[in-house]
């Protein structure tokens, strides 16, 4: 008996362990991507600002493409009391980060409810996840993976504003 209760013990602690050390590394991973992008973002000087009505409502677009092929895309909205933000971060051509933003906030008021998720991506893959306030992400329905389709269609319409310019 004593030894099922001390083999049982030393997996628990095993898998604890194991666990904590994949959220540590998950968190490295996240910090680096984090970083990559904070320097890239800073070194953003000369971006290309467009007014596009792809979706319905006016969308507030910049888009810095910096020397080392990196690329940072932000867009911006505002629709029936909420204010809309998405950020991607491209590295080597590939979607690294994202951050997509809801905010509810009626005219004349201050940001009454938010909701806001960051996506960490290797080579085209989902990696990590964060998401915090009331949003999507409550819905067992949502799929994360969304982002690399929002990113894609957000590609199509940058190529139809740069054949207008």
């Amino acid at each position: 008996m004593k030894n099922h209760l001390l083999a049982a013990l030393i997996l628990l602690l095993t898998l604890n362990g194991l666990g904590q050390n994949q959220a540590g590394q998950e968190e490295k991973i996240r910090s680096e991507i984090n970083d990559d992008f904070q320097r890239n973002l800073d070194d953003c000087g000369d971006e290309v600002s467009a007014v596009t009505t792809f979706n319905e409502k006016t969308e507030f677009w910049k888009v810095c493409a910096l020397k080392n092929g990196n690329r940072i895309i932000q867009i911006e909205s505002y629709k029936h009391d909420t204010h809309f933000q998405e950020l991607y971060f491209e590295k080597d051509g590939m979607l690294r980060y994202a951050r997509e933003t809801e905010n509810y906030i009626p005219t004349n008021h201050f940001i009454q409810m938010a909701w806001n998720s960051e996506f960490y991506a290797e080579n085209g893959a989902l990696i990590s996840l964060m998401s915090l306030g009331h949003g999507k992400t409550e819905d067992d329905a949502w799929n994360p993976e969304i982002i690399f389709e929002m990113h894609q269609n957000r590609l199509s319409e940058l190529g139809r504003i740069l054949k207008v310019k």
